[in-house]
């Protein structure tokens, strides 16, 4: 039973070793490539690039609303006396026509098509933003996986030792069975959980290349550091001062409420007389011969129109009007519960940053403290002053604390740049702002 569980462990050890060397043959990714590359793929950053491209297109070519309507047309007559029969006649006639209408509301028409373009340019630097963040936690995320399968691995290495020694020492009569049992054991559980760490690992590097646009199944390794940077943050007051407004969901909804005032601007103005200016030119056939001196004429027309219906009370046009004045003010509403929540929000990255802090500062502390313990059970369990239990409680003591420091880490990186999402800087201008290193 001992001989076939080593083989199909040896066996295992020997998958991760062949997939190790396989890595060695895959191409190193970056954080700044994975970026380069996610920013050129995303198809949904792709859309909104698009969007804010055609609504600035808008708003470059607000003038056409001024530009007039002109028209031409040309025609050809044969009459033809069916009873009582006659002579043929045919005619022509030529003309073109140019009109031009002028609104009271055309002017905050144009200010929408400007609201409209400024809105779809701060949507694409969101949708950047977001992708950006998503992209960097996630790249850090899969770091710390890849550094805990090294954990584990080496952990399985070290229980396969204490496994062997256990085994040599109860041969020998140095050691019981039950202490080579539960080495045996320990041994034994270190495989399927270095295996699954594994399989979590390629699972999330696979959804991690399919996000940035590339195959799932790219021979693709994430290269990088989990370089943490401790924050010297100001108070929170003074951030939420500082940047609350500068945020996507602040200054979207500061957008919305002026595009809320326009439209009800010009649904009253909506109301107000139109004026249209028009001048039509004809050219028609003359009485004797078909092309010789044709006839012209001209007309040049003016129209003021008057929108009665919109002040009759209760009017649909009327209704319309005051539906967005009501939703100027309930945007204006909107806008500062959206202000609170932001505050809010940015207290709570702040308060997430000072908690995973303080539990770095622990973390530290616990994996000197289990791998100093570590060392010298070992020295103890050799020196046959320390038992085989707690060898194997002191060396899963150094694995938890190891997978604790790399988890907290990888918590406080994310949490710098959830922060810095919440403040809309990049991670850079955060560093450069608030890094101690820099105080």
């Amino acid at each position: 039973m001992g001989v076939i569980l080593l083989k199909q462990i040896t066996a295992l050890i020997t998958i991760f070793i062949l997939a190790g060397l396989g890595s060695l043959t895959a191409e190193s990714l970056t954080l700044d490539a994975a970026l380069d590359t996610a920013l050129k793929n995303n198809a949904d950053l792709k859309k909104s690039e698009l969007t804010a491209y055609q609504a600035l297109r808008e708003k470059k070519n607000a003038w056409n609303q001024f530009l007039p309507s002109i028209s031409a047309n040309l025609g050809v007559t044969n009459t033809h006396p069916i009873q009582p029969a006659g002579d043929l006649t045919d005619s022509w006639s030529a003309g073109a026509s140019i009109n031009l209408p002028l609104s009271a509301s055309m002017t905050a028409n144009t200010k929408l098509l400007g609201y409209k373009a400024l809105a779809a340019e701060e949507a694409y630097d969101n949708t950047r933003r977001t992708l950006i963040t998503q992209v960097s936690t996630n790249f850090y995320s899969i770091l710390a996986e890849n550094l805990n399968v090294e954990i584990l691995r080496s952990d399985l290495e070290i229980k396969k030792q204490q496994y062997e020694l256990a085994s040599k020492n109860f041969k020998n009569g140095l050691a019981s069975e039950l202490e080579m049992l539960n080495s045996q054991y320990a041994y034994q559980i270190a495989g399927p959980a270095l295996n699954d760490a594994v399989v979590k690992y390629e699972q999330n590097r696979s959804a991690f290349l399919l996000l940035i646009g590339l195959e799932a199944s790219a021979a693709v390794e994430l290269e990088g550091v989990i370089n943490v940077k401790m924050l010297d943050l100001p108070p929170v007051e003074n951030l939420v001062s500082r940047y609350c407004n500068n945020r996507y969901d602040v200054y979207a909804q500061v957008i919305a409420l002026e595009q809320a005032k326009l439209n009800a601007q010009a649904g009253s103005l909506s109301r107000a007389p139109s004026i249209s200016f028009g001048e039509s030119v004809n050219l028609g056939s003359p009485q004797t011969g078909f092309l010789d001196d044709p006839i012209s004429t001209g007309r040049f027309s003016i129209s003021v129109t008057i929108p009665l219906s919109s002040w009759i009370p209760g009017s649909s046009q009327s209704l319309n009007a005051k539906t967005l004045k009501e939703n100027a003010a309930q945007t204006g509403v909107s806008l500062d519960t959206v202000r609170k929540n932001a505050a809010q929000d940015i207290h709570k990255k702040v308060d997430e940053i000072e908690r995973i802090r303080e539990n770095l500062e622990s973390a530290a502390l616990n994996l000197r403290i289990a791998s100093r313990a570590y060392e010298l059970s070992e020295q103890g369990y050799r020196g046959g002053l320390v038992s085989q239990t707690d060898l194997q409680n002191a060396n899963k003591n150094m694995v938890n604390a190891k997978q604790t420091l790399l988890t907290t880490n990888a918590g406080y990186l994310t949490a710098v740049y959830n922060l810095a999402a919440a403040l809309r800087l990049d991670i850079a201008e955060v560093y450069e702002l608030y890094a101690q290193e820099n105080k």
